[in-house]
């Protein structure tokens, strides 16, 4: 192994999902919410959406929910 010098990074690839405002906190017990993406999609989503999910109940502990991949895209249930 070698140290090399003046050898430049590769440019940062942009791969995060956009999905904008989803409304958490106004779901009751039993709503729930379908985010329509094409099956190409549903695993790069559902991941996004789970990350979220734990951020906000870790804030929210009183708020649970499960989520699930489903012909349409991905469904949230507030539990």
């Amino acid at each position: 192994m070698q140290i090399e010098k003046n050898i430049p990074m590769p440019p940062r690839i942009a791969n995060r999902i956009r999905l904008g405002h989803i409304p958490l906190g106004e779901l009751n017990s039993g709503d729930s919410i379908l985010i329509e993406c094409p099956d190409s999609e549903k695993d790069r989503i559902i991941h996004s959406i789970r990350v979220r999910l734990g951020r906000f109940s870790t804030r929210n502990p009183e708020f649970k929910f499960s989520s699930t991949k489903v012909p349409e895209g991905v469904r949230i249930w507030r539990k």
